[in-house]
């Protein structure tokens, strides 16, 4: 049995060899901090190119802010998915129009990306918002005033950290180098959230993942719209968007490839053991018989 588990023992070291904590779960995380004020003397560029400070933004109303950048496909896309069905449905009831009852501000953590990669997003979530109205008219004032109250910022690295440090948004963003290719890649790697925000720029209360409630995100926006400070939220379901750096996906497909060698040994061992005490069992038995059987 010993000789049968080899290989699952072995890979089982090299597993934690490969995998054991690295900088990207000590340096991904959010940290809330209720009460906070934000920034708002931070420079940024709206999603026209202009430019714009972050106390700008702010319009007597609570504020969504939303950290993210615009070209992920993966954890942000899902939750600007989630944040777009949750104010949609929300307008059939006429509550929660962005413009009207609150503003959303989006800002990209990735300092490479420009205002016209933002106000292509800005496009896209606008026609995905808009509803179906009966009257073409009332569709076009409806996303005129929803167009208002929702921002695409971009801004320097130093802008984007002073914020992000505001709202403790800890995420890992680095440049590496894939040797084999010769190619640098950024990887960013951050937790999914969103921040509400009072009519004033202080911190109300998070939502951490990519679930809206819109029972929850109404209540939420209710309490900061009064300048109070509301629920802290639960961390538990802490959702992350990953870019794997490509080393690691080259021994991570090694890992993969020794497991399949060694499940295959592991069934060819143990086939082998099985056979072998079965034909000694058989061994033993025709003896023990043959014993009892003589007169």
């Amino acid at each position: 049995m010993w000789v049968a588990l080899t290989p699952l023992l072995f890979l089982l070291l090299l597993l934690g060899a490969k995998t054991g904590q690295s900088d990207l779960t000590r340096n991904m995380g959010i940290t809330q901090h209720p009460g906070d004020e934000l920034p708002l003397d931070t420079p940024f560029k709206d999603e026209t190119g202009k430019d714009v400070k972050l106390g700008d933004m702010l319009h007597g109303k609570p504020v969504i802010l939303v950290p993210v950048f615009y070209s992920c496909q993966t954890g942000c896309a899902m939750l600007i998915d989630s944040l777009i069905k949750t104010l949609a449905k929300a307008t059939r009831g006429d509550i929660l129009k962005p413009g009207r009852d609150m503003d959303v501000l989006m800002y990209s953590i990735d300092p490479k990306e420009n205002y016209q990669l933002a106000q292509s997003k800005k496009m896209l979530i606008m026609r995905e918002l808009t509803p179906k109205l009966a009257k073409g008219t009332d569709s076009v004032a409806w996303r005129a005033q929803a167009e208002g109250g929702w921002h695409l910022l971009t801004g320097s690295m130093d802008s984007i950290q002073k914020l992000s440090n505001s709202i403790g948004f800890s995420y890992s963003y680095k440049n590496v180098l894939d040797v084999p290719t010769g190619k640098t890649n950024w990887l960013i790697n951050h937790p999914t959230c969103t921040v509400i925000l009072t009519p004033q720029g202080k911190i109300s209360t998070y939502t951490i993942g990519t679930d809206f409630q819109t029972k929850e995100v109404e209540q939420d926006l209710l309490v900061a719209r009064q300048g109070q400070i509301g629920r802290r939220a639960d961390q538990s379901s802490m959702f992350g968007c990953i870019m794997l750096d490509p080393s690691i996906t080259r021994n991570r497909t090694t890992i993969e490839n020794i497991w399949k060698i060694a499940g295959v040994l592991t069934v060819i061992i143990l086939g082998f053991s099985i056979f072998s005490l079965n034909k000694k069992s058989r061994q033993q038995t025709n003896i023990s018989g043959g014993g009892l059987s003589l007169h």
